[in-house]
């Protein structure tokens, strides 16, 4: 098992970059933190923080009054305030906490971190507004407080900045913390194979926290027992935990976001197969997923989205695998027969797998293109398929499509398959015939690449790629 502290922090250079920045500005700084549960922005803000004066508060739901006396604890330990025991007279609002912070940050910078602010929120519904009260007045000040406002919740959390809300146009800073790429991922998992890499980022994603409890060490099984099939296993219920975040959770088959999920997890993927899964219009549901960063909603790369050619699918990898693969069996799981169910799940991961796998070789190739590696002009990586008019018609899909120039031309295609090893000459006859069906391009001009789990045989004519190289 690997520490989960921060000796184990990596990437994130981007982030501290911008935050260091935002930072350094001088005068008054609001700055708001989001991402999924997970995702690391403890890490982060913990890594952030090293070396500066901070203040930092997470909240814990309780009433107004006792988080002002813990928040008062952590700054009297902080700021060491010549006049005033914070510990004696802890802090009475918000306007006196403010007042105090401001003051203490008048001659040097002090980060004020609110994490989990939603709940916040929910303990003071008028918080929003006391708090653009108190910041236009801290801004109208010569103070270096620079406040932070984090949460999980990430429509909570994107709200604030909404006109309608009154903190908008406050924050000089906007970060959402998103999940590892699967290149990312891999630092995590430094002990394992490329093969391995690439199971244990389709079980947990790019999100470090599952990482970090994943053993590079074990084998796929152990850690599917481990972590899953046994009643204290740490995600065997981690998906509720998700869902609960955006306030999406609740007793199957009452909710329509769960019921819209569910549906999208077990293959009902298009608007028509949605509305009959769920059995009612799913349009506005399907948006709050989506604004939720919980579906990804997916177009052909060489068209503008429209309902008969968009399909929609579980955006987060943990997601995904705990949907399909260990809601079924969490009941039993529960009752002890994790043994049993932990075979059946590993059974089922190929499958699973396929779909996952595809998307981590387009962002190889998006991660290529965006270091110049796969010539200029790149605009857009992507899937394609062509809209069938009956269930007979050939689907004509291709995996990757890269596009380039002002035209949008076909550049690269590129096919992807959860396969030990693939034969290339049989796919490179196949996209040749999917891209003359197509009219998308002619063969002579564009480069051809197949993507395997770990060796392409009969490769002359096509480029390759390998888990060896996705997750290096």
């Amino acid at each position: 098992m690997k520490s989960t502290g921060l000796a184990t922090f990596v990437n994130r250079t981007t982030e501290l970059s911008q935050l260091g920045e935002w930072f350094s500005r001088p005068g008054p700084g609001l700055g708001v933190v989001f991402g999924r549960r997970r995702v690391g922005k403890t890490w982060l803000l913990a890594k952030f923080s090293q070396n500066k004066r901070v203040v930092r508060h997470t909240v814990r739901g309780h009433s107004l009054g006792e988080e002002l006396r813990q928040l008062s604890a952590t700054a009297h330990a902080v700021l060491q305030l010549p006049r005033r025991s914070l510990l004696d007279r802890p802090f009475v609002s918000w306007d006196d906490t403010f007042e105090v912070l401001a003051t203490a940050a008048s001659t040097e910078p002090l980060l004020f971190i609110l994490d989990e602010f939603p709940e916040l929120l929910s303990v003071d519904p008028e918080l929003e507004e006391e708090l653009r009260a108190v910041w236009d007045r801290v801004g109208a000040e010569e103070s270096n407080l620079k406040l932070l406002v984090c949460g999980s919740a990430e429509r909570v959390m994107e709200s604030l900045q909404e006109h309608n809300h009154a903190l908008f146009g406050r924050a000089d800073l906007r970060l959402r913390v998103q999940p590892f790429k699967a290149h990312e991922a891999a630092l995590m998992l430094p002990s394992a194979s490329a093969s391995e890499r690439a199971a244990a980022w389709g079980v947990c994603g790019g999100i470090p926290r599952y990482l970090a409890l994943w053993d590079d060490r074990a084998t796929f099984r152990q850690n599917i027992d481990r972590l899953i099939c046994n009643e204290q296993g740490l995600l065997l219920s981690e998906g509720e935990l998700v869902l609960s975040d955006e306030d999406l959770v609740g007793h199957a088959g009452k909710r329509l976001p769960e019921q819209v999920l569910r549906a999208v997890a077990t293959g009902s993927t298009s608007y028509s197969a949605i509305r009959a899964s769920v059995n009612a219009l799913p349009t506005r549901a399907l948006k709050e997923m989506v604004d939720a960063h919980l579906l990804d909603r997916v177009s052909p790369v060489t068209s503008k989205s429209d309902t008969k050619t968009t399909y929609y699918r579980i955006a987060d990898n943990f997601l995904a695998f705990w949907l399909s693969c260990v809601e079924p069996h969490k009941s039993p799981i529960e009752q002890g027969l994790g043994s049993t169910v932990g075979s059946v799940i590993t059974q089922s991961f190929d499958d699973y797998m396929g779909l996952r796998y595809e998307e981590a070789f387009r962002q190889h190739l998006r991660r290529l293109a965006g270091e110049g590696a796969l010539g200029e002009n790149v605009v857009r990586v992507g899937e394609w398929w062509r809209a069938q008019g009956a269930a007979s018609d050939d689907p004509c899909q291709l995996d990757v499509v890269v596009l380039a120039g002002r035209q949008r031309a076909p550049l690269i295609v590129g096919e992807a398959k959860w396969a030990k090893s693939v034969n290339g000459s049989s796919e490179l006859g196949a996209m040749k015939r999917k891209l003359l069906d197509s009219g998308l391009a002619n063969p002579d001009d564009v480069t051809f690449y197949v993507c395997a789990r770990e060796t392409v045989t009969r490769s002359t004519g096509v480029r390759v790629v390998t888990a060896e190289d996705i997750f290096a």
